[in-house]
């Protein structure tokens, strides 16, 4: 089946392109932590041949997103419980930075902006529509991060949280743990409009801790349930 792709990948000499089509497909589950990423199965999904797309998988194995395996070719990052606490102590670090900075800066339409992406979380997870969950949470933190103008920050969050929206598609969701962002994101909105920076950046470590919590259960449950 072809996928549908960000416009410019019809241009052989197009990297980029190609390489935000394969994110997008990690990102819907197509491909999984772990799953081979075969060049020609790739090249006929895009329409393309496939010198761009294994140019493209190359730049996203220095995004941390693929892996290049000898004699197995590119797979997408397996990811284990250790990769995870790893990923989210450096969320963990950089976001609480990020929204101690940006809470200084804040304008009335960014503010407006941050609370649009937690409604729209409120509202996915009313409908448990999965696969909007993981954009309103995405643009929730995005909306906060971007204000402090710090894309070298958001650089080293962004390929290894496609992995985790991966995941999260596969393994599915805690609904206990969807009912603590919500009530979590709604604190942080809070300490945005109050200015409160230290209390803003406490919750943002709680959060990221939360989420690492929530997801190695996850996982853990996932994998005895593959051994039954």
């Amino acid at each position: 089946m072809k996928t549908s792709v960000p416009q410019g990948v019809e241009n052989m000499g197009s990297v980029d392109p190609v390489a935000t089509a394969i994110s997008n497909m990690i990102l819907d589950g197509i491909y999984g932590p772990g799953d081979r990423l075969k060049l020609t199965d790739i090249a006929a999904r895009l329409g393309i041949s496939v010198t761009p797309v294994r140019e493209a998988l190359w730049k996203l194995e220095g995004s941390g997103l693929v892996q290049n395996i000898p004699n197995r070719g590119a797979v997408v990052r397996a990811i284990d419980e250790q990769y995870i606490t790893n990923l989210y102590d450096v969320r963990a670090a950089i976001e609480s930075m990020l929204i101690e900075k940006s809470i200084a800066a804040a304008t009335s339409s960014q503010l407006e902006r941050i609370d649009r992406a937690r409604l729209a979380y409120e509202k996915a997870a009313r409908n448990a529509d999965a696969k909007g969950i993981l954009p309103a949470d995405a643009e929730f933190h995005s909306a906060i991060n971007s204000i402090a103008q710090n894309d070298v920050a958001i650089q080293t969050l962004k390929g290894s949280f496609q992995l985790i929206s991966s995941l999260r598609l596969r393994i599915g969701f805690d609904q206990h743990r969807i009912k603590e962002v919500i009530r979590e994101h709604a604190a942080i909105a809070e300490a945005f409009r109050s200015g409160d920076a230290r209390a803003a950046a406490q919750m943002a470590r709680r959060h990221a801790n939360g989420a690492r919590e929530s997801l190695i259960q996850a996982l853990r449950i996932a994998n005895s349930n593959a051994g039954t």
